[in-house]
């Protein structure tokens, strides 16, 4: 049977309490991927099992991860979780549109990925620029304010909608395109970085980066920039080769 489930991020969450209150808004679902990256009290925490109510076997099953690169390189539609208003150009969805192209990535064959922040701070803007997108939440204007486990619960429900309205009436299936080319399927955030890598790098070397404090600003928006372009395997396989190029070193003669 195909998982067609998303993963739930949790980077830097501060509370074992929050983890296992996550954990049982994903199982209320159905939904059991989660995914840890640097978790303060460390992991396991005795304090996420107290509070999951039975959701053992989605903590049993979290991965732990030291960075946001490694937890999402094989997601290949990444979306960031964020109350904040954004200047970095991230193109934003709102929850319906957002879970209704995120199904639509999964039963195409791709893996999705829901980014949610640190409980206090919420997404940096170095996190947000890897997503593809932003999820926007429509709620009340003069009192906007979710936990952790409360914005994990609305995008499971909201998936778990979805889901139910992709089930077919005769067999309750549903069917995955397993045909997809590879050069049409959306790149992971994995190989998005590693351009991205090589691309700051040959900046580097040509002097692009003017001022080393104004640098980071510039590379977070040169992820935006391709970032919103969506790129595909075969998008990624010739931007590489235009980089090798104006590098001198590619192979062609």
């Amino acid at each position: 049977m195909i998982d067609l489930t998303p993963n739930i991020i949790l980077s830097k969450p501060q509370l074992g309490e929050n983890i296992g209150s996550c954990a049982r808004a994903m199982k209320n679902f159905g939904i059991e991927k989660l995914r840890l990256i640097e978790p303060r009290d460390g992991w396991p925490n005795s304090s996420a099992y107290a509070i999951s109510a039975g959701a053992d076997n989605i903590l049993d099953k979290t991965k732990l991860f030291k960075s946001l690169i490694e937890s999402t390189k094989d997601i290949s539609l990444l979306f960031a979780t964020t109350a904040r208003k954004r200047v970095i150009g991230t193109k934003s969805l709102n929850i319906f549109e957002a879970i209704n192209k995120s199904f639509d990535h999964v039963v195409n064959g791709g893996k999705v990925g829901f980014l949610f922040g640190p409980e206090q701070s919420g997404l940096s803007n170095d996190d947000v620029v890897q997503a593809d997108f932003t999820i926007s939440i429509p709620l009340n204007e003069n009192f906007s304010s979710l936990n952790l486990s409360q914005a994990v619960l609305l995008i499971c429900w909201e998936w778990n909608k979805v889901r139910m309205s992709y089930l077919k009436e005769d067999n309750e299936t549903i069917k995955v395109n397993k045909k997809l080319k590879k050069s049409t399927e959306l790149s992971n955030v994995g190989d998005r970085e590693y351009f991205y890598t090589q691309l700051d790098d040959l900046l580097s070397k040509s002097g692009f980066f003017h001022s080393p404090e104004m640098a980071p600003i510039v590379k977070r928006n040169i992820r935006s920039l391709f970032n919103r372009a969506s790129l595909t395997h075969q998008d990624l396989r010739t931007l590489h080769g235009i980089i090798r190029s104006l590098s001198g070193t590619s192979n062609r003669t």
